[in-house]
């Protein structure tokens, strides 16, 4: 799920070059950073390696794909400074932005990054001018400041899509893979608490692994999945065959999720619930990895947009593509773009997939009141097309 440090990245990160003067500490460890080749400083995580150039010159360059900070340690920088590295070309920060959203690699607040996880090794850095340094700056300022949904929120939306397939691992009974972990793509739909539920087979392997060890993991990406850039979420725990006495029931529920779905009610199929989650792993883009407890995962709900949310999507995306290229370029600031496309709403706003020339993002409008009935999505568009027209007219 994350990007291998040697393989070259497809948008841009920013170093920026201070005084050590500036430098914020952050005890010993260091992340690792490489500017252009010529120039490469690698400086890894608690390891203590020094640049393997001294000359580290006073500009901004870009790499990488959704920005994040990277500090260097105190302890390094004296070791720099030992090394006759001058306090004006110290490198206090690197911040790896992509050229669409800027968003952060590695998130400093602690209520959203509690495990203090570290950021990514940014290699292949080129330069960027200063103009698009601030266009930068004031997407991603705008994008911290957009209403979205909690962390449950969203994860339970994700579990709860229509027509749902995932990835779902269970362990091995096959001699030559014993207690390895075996994926299969498989359907599975929701209850009210938010259990995945499935209709299995007797036939299939899967189905004789999970009846002999109930430990499984669910992998589901958010139906737009494209790469790194979207979310999905894990649910680990143990699946079991639904009670007898229930089994219509839920039947009937998976049915909703997946009408087209006529062989559950062959003889060999039977339904399986993951009765007990233990773990709710969640990954909604760069930077933004963790996950919530199953606690929360149970008492939160999907979003009400789920309900429409794929028509209103596919005829904005067919029909109004020139009005969504300008939201990103007036209401977010991220400048003219050649593509955008609604890849996901809730009732705070949209996610934009944009593209501009090579590099490509997802950035979010937000509607100026909560949307929670299909009735208003329509007026909430037209204001934020007003709202552009209307800063048109202010730069004229």
């Amino acid at each position: 799920m994350m990007q291998a440090a040697g393989q070259a990245m497809p948008a841009r990160a920013a170093l920026e070059v201070s005084t050590a003067a500036s430098l914020r500490h952050r005890g010993s460890a260091a992340l690792a950073v490489t500017p252009a080749a010529s120039q490469a400083i690698v400086l890894r995580r608690g390891s203590g390696a020094l640049p393997s150039s001294h000359a580290v010159p006073d500009a901004v360059f870009t790499a990488g794909l959704t920005g994040c900070k990277f500090m260097l340690a105190g302890a390094v920088i004296k070791s720099l400074r030992r090394r006759g590295v001058g306090h004006r070309t110290v490198a206090r920060r690197a911040e790896a932005m992509d050229s669409v959203t800027g968003t952060k690699f590695e998130e400093e607040d602690e209520e959203k990054n509690p495990q203090r996880r570290p950021g990514h090794q940014v290699k292949g850095m080129q330069e960027v001018d200063p103009e698009t340094a601030a266009r930068q700056a004031r997407v991603r300022e705008h994008q911290e400041g957009c209403k979205r949904l909690s962390w449950a929120e969203e994860i339970r939306t994700i579990v709860a899509q229509p027509k749902g397939f995932a990835t779902f691992s269970t362990m091995s009974r096959k001699e030559s893979t014993k207690d390895y972990p075996v994926g299969s793509m498989v359907g599975f739909a929701a209850d009210e608490q938010g259990r995945p539920i499935f209709c299995f087979s007797g036939m299939s392997s899967h189905t004789g692994n999970v009846l002999a060890d109930s430990r499984a993991s669910l992998c589901v990406t958010e139906s737009d999945f494209r790469g790194a850039a979207d979310a999905r979420v894990v649910l680990t725990g143990d699946v079991k065959a639904v009670p007898k006495e229930d089994q219509e029931a839920v039947r009937k529920l998976y049915l909703e999720k997946h009408p087209g779905a006529y062989w559950v009610n062959f003889g060999d199929f039977t339904m399986f619930r993951m009765d007990t989650i233990l773990d709710v792993a969640f990954v909604g883009g760069f930077a933004r990895a963790g996950g919530v407890t199953p606690e929360e995962y149970a008492a939160a709900q999907p979003d009400p947009c789920l309900a429409f949310a794929e028509p209103v999507m596919k005829h904005m995306n067919d029909d109004h593509g020139e009005s969504l290229k300008s939201y990103v370029e007036y209401l977010i600031g991220a400048g003219p773009c050649d593509a955008a496309s609604i890849k996901r709403f809730d009732r705070y706003g949209l996610d934009l997939r944009v593209r501009q020339g090579e590099g490509e993002g997802i950035l979010r409008v937000c509607f100026a009141e909560p949307v929670t009935e299909r009735k208003d999505i329509k007026n909430a568009i037209m204001d934020l097309s007003k709202q552009v027209a209307e800063i048109k007219e202010k730069a004229k």
